[in-house]
């Protein structure tokens, strides 16, 4: 039993270790939470700027999306950023798509929130509204909808 717990703190100052010199991370990858659920992939381009890919899949649809995102720091609060962005998306509607004029998607996103950096941790959690505009058909559900919560593990090149 003591081995066991051994092992366990071993890996638990192993995985918090790489994060404990700063709030800053390059990547992040993890889960997008929310009507469209999917993963995210996160990279900081320069302390002001990043790209975001997102992989959703919804009830109705899937889409892959890339994003600009603007970042600045809120502050008298370490970690906490809050983001804007626009981007594109390319997907397919996989129910119900006799209603529409194509099963095909592509269109524009644009996306805000904020973020909060764990600073003992490689996490990070954000809270972000992203509405989504369809050029290819009338599928446009995007007002409640864009809400969503991401989980990532952050890595520090």
């Amino acid at each position: 039993m003591k081995i066991k717990k051994l092992f366990l703190a071993l890996f638990l100052v192993t995985a918090f270790s790489g994060a404990l010199h700063a709030q800053h991370y390059d990547t992040s990858l993890g889960m997008r939470l929310g009507y469209d659920n999917g993963l995210t992939l996160k990279h900081i381009l320069s302390p002001t700027n990043a790209g975001e890919l997102i992989f959703a899949v919804s009830p109705r649809y899937f889409q892959l999306t890339g994003m600009y995102e603007y970042l600045q720091p809120i502050p008298e609060t370490p970690g906490l950023d809050w983001y804007a962005g626009l981007g594109a998306h390319i997907g397919g509607i996989h129910r119900d798509r006799n209603q529409y004029s194509s099963s095909f998607l592509l269109g524009v996103d644009l996306i805000g929130g904020i973020e909060y950096t764990f600073p003992q941790a490689p996490f990070n959690i954000s809270l972000d509204w992203k509405p989504s505009f369809n050029f290819t058909n009338s599928y446009n559900d995007y007002w409640y909808r864009g809400f969503a919560l991401s989980v990532r593990y952050t890595f520090s090149l």
